[in-house]
This record gives structure tokens, sequence and C-alpha cells, in this order.
């Protein structure tokens, strides 16, 4: 196959340090693309991804204040705004177990560490570029959500091409699954497995079984793969989802505390170890998840005002349990602030937040304050602002005045 000619590709070159841009870019000049777009920030990157599309992606893994190399792809990826026929390239000075983790589990094509050679980054894009290169038309198909379409030439190329093989089968898989072709999924992992032993087979398998409600084979091939694999973080997440199915929601909870503490960064991760938590009662387990969700969260596409909200949440249960110290009351405000500066324009998420406040002061015994709130509430409700108030809000009203 011919070496991509670089002149007629277009680069995003996504760097916070001026001295790393002026070298990348002049390594991207002198491999021969002549359109280099600059981006200092997740941010500016973002808005350029919206309106424009680019071959390669070269992005840092430390990009200053805002959002990080991890959570500027956790967003492309979330909202289509990369193709997959586009090269995404991760670049990173650290090496570090959480930031290695991070950046995998939203799969950019490849991630070269610094400092690193022109010779090395020419040799690095050129494989990625080919490879892009020659599976082009399974990728367009991808992107169109065309899954059908996608088996057929990933079967083509396969055969075309069989150092590809891999690869093709993987794509043939997962496209089974999007379509709910579970039985014939489950064929194709199980016969790569026996082929390659790889991973991602097994874990395409233990899906498969997981769709047909097969739990227990799905749970024994899940826990194969967390066993021999401690650093494919999503095994973790889908043996805890299997776990749930079969109503073993402690040992659910453990799995997740294991896999966050593989990958810490992983938002939406902590959010279910949050949920499980408060569903077995573990509130201070609960309360810590959410926390470190609410700090996530600041600079993720899935900054959503229920985060929050359920942070409240495992205060509130942490404070019918007993005396809680004065730094979980302080966290409780801390929260509250967040929803007031960005969610409480929601009439819903207003009462919400009302409420939870009440059922606090409710749980430190301070009535006083808990009517004040309430006052303030039913002030907000005549004005509109506020929602009024639901069955399922009267009835913890009720609960908490008797």
């Amino acid at each position: 196959m011919n070496k991509p000619n670089f002149s007629d590709k277009k680069a995003l070159l996504i760097e916070d340090m001026a001295e790393a841009r002026i070298m990348q870019k002049k390594m991207l000049n002198d491999f021969g693309f002549k359109s280099i777009e600059i981006a200092m920030k997740a941010e500016s990157a973002i808005e350029l991804l919206r309106t424009q599309s680019y071959d390669v992606i070269l992005s840092d893994y430390n990009l200053g204040n805002g959002k990080d190399g991890q959570q500027l792809l956790e967003e492309v990826r979330h909202s289509h705004l990369i193709p997959n026929t586009s090269t995404y390239l991760m670049v990173t000075a650290e090496t570090s177990t959480e930031m290695v983790m991070g950046a995998i589990e939203y799969s950019p094509d490849g991630y070269i560490t610094k400092p690193f050679s022109q010779a090395m980054l020419e040799r690095r894009l050129l494989k990625l570029m080919m490879n892009k290169e020659q599976l082009l038309e399974i990728n367009k198909a991808l992107d169109a959500s065309d899954y059908e379409k996608a088996v057929t030439e990933a079967r083509k190329v396969s055969k075309e091409n069989p150092t590809l093989a891999s690869r093709c089968n993987r794509i043939i898989g997962d496209s089974l699954i999007s379509l709910e072709k579970y039985q014939e999924a489950l064929e194709v992992f199980k016969a790569c497995r026996k082929e390659s032993r790889m991973p991602w087979a097994v874990f395409g398998e233990a899906k498969c079984h997981y769709f047909l409600n097969n739990v227990d084979k799905a749970e024994q091939k899940f826990r194969q793969l967390t066993l021999d694999n401690k650093f494919f973080v999503s095994a973790y997440d889908w043996l805890a989802k299997t776990l749930v199915k079969k109503g073993e929601l402690d040992e659910a909870q453990a799995i997740l505390v294991d896999a966050v503490g593989r990958s810490p960064k992983n938002l939406k991760r902590q959010i279910e170890l949050g949920k499980l938590s408060l569903e077995v009662h573990d509130n201070l387990m609960a309360e810590m998840s959410f926390r470190r969700a609410v700090f996530l969260a600041k600079h993720s596409c899935f900054n959503e005002a229920d985060v929050y909200l359920q942070h409240m949440t495992s205060i509130v249960a942490l404070a019918r349990e007993g005396d809680i110290p004065s730094r979980q009351i302080s966290n409780f405000q801390t929260t509250l602030e967040k929803v007031h500066q960005s969610f409480f324009n929601s009439a819903k998420v207003r009462s919400e937040s009302y409420l939870l406040e009440m059922e606090l002061y409710a749980a430190l015994g301070d009535t006083k304050t808990m009517h004040q709130i309430e006052e303030v509430w039913n002030n907000d409700i005549e004005s509109g602002q506020a929602e009024p108030i639901t069955p399922a809000a009267q009835s913890r009203i009720n609960q908490i005045k008797s």
C-alpha cells in the first residue's frame, strides 16, 4: 500500500505549552502537512471540531486549567465530534497508571510519550494513518451507524488482507452486538478467542452472554478478564453490572471500588459506585464517590445537576445515621453552592435542592432552619421559580415532619 501523502491532510495540534507547540508544528510541517490548526485549550479545540474535520489530531494530555486531554477525548467521543476516519494521537509526558488507564478508556488511536524524536512521531503517524486508509470504508460505515455495511466491509477487508483479520473480526463482533444479533456475535468472538486468545475476544463473548441472559457464563468470563488483565477496567464495570443483574449488590460494589482504584478519573464509574453504595447503605462510600464525581463533572460533558444532587443525598443519608463531622456539612454547602451557580434556573432542580436542605437540617435536629428553608421554597413556588410540590416530595416532607 502507498505511503499516505501528508500534504493533502489537515491536522489539529492541541498543546498549551508554547515551546512544545512550536516544535510539534515544525515536525508536522517537515512531514509535509500544509494545513495545521492550533488550539491551546480543550475548549478552543472543541469549538474547532464542531465546525471542521481533521485527518490527524495531535493532543497533549496536560492542557493547563480546564479540561485535560482525557476529558477532551471523552467529550469529542461522546458528542461524535471526531469521525472514526480521523487519527487521534495522545501526547503525554506522564507515564502514571492513572493517566495511561484514563487515556486508553476513551480509545485514542495511539499515544506517544514525551520526549519523542521527529522520526518516532513520523513512524507512529504513518502506521496509524496507513491503518485508517485500509479500514476507510469500514470506518465510514461506522460513522454512519450502518452496522450491516460495517460487517460486510470488514469481512471484505479481512479476506483481502489477512493481517487485518483480527481487527476486522473485532469490528464485526461489536457491530453485531449493536445490531442486537447476540448469538451471531457470540460465534464470532468464540472463534476469535480460540484462535488468538485476545482479551477483547473474551470481553465480547462475555457481553454476548450478558445480553443473552446467560449471567453465570457472563460472570465467569468477566471474572477471568479481571484476573488475567488487571487493567482491562471495562471488564470490572461489566462484571459489576452482571452481579447487579444477579442481585449480588454488595459484591458488585466491591468490584466497582476496585475499578475506581485502577482508573479514578472515569466520571460515570464514580457515579455508578455512588448509586450502588447508596443502595447497599454504604453512605460513606457513596459520599466519597459522589464528591469525586462532582469534582470530575466540572470539566466533563456529563456535568449534570443529578451528580450534585446525588452527592447532597448521600450526605443526608450520613446525617440520618447519627452525628456527622462538620466537614460533611461543609461538603453539602459547597455542592449546594455549585447547584445554585449552575443549575438553579431549573424549577425542578431548585425544588429538589430545597427539599434536600430540609432533609439535612431535619436530620441534624435544626427544625428552625428547616422551616426557614421551607418558607423560601414556598415563595419560589408562588413566583414560579420552583416546581410545585409533587406527591413524592410531599411524602418526604411528611416523613421529616413526623
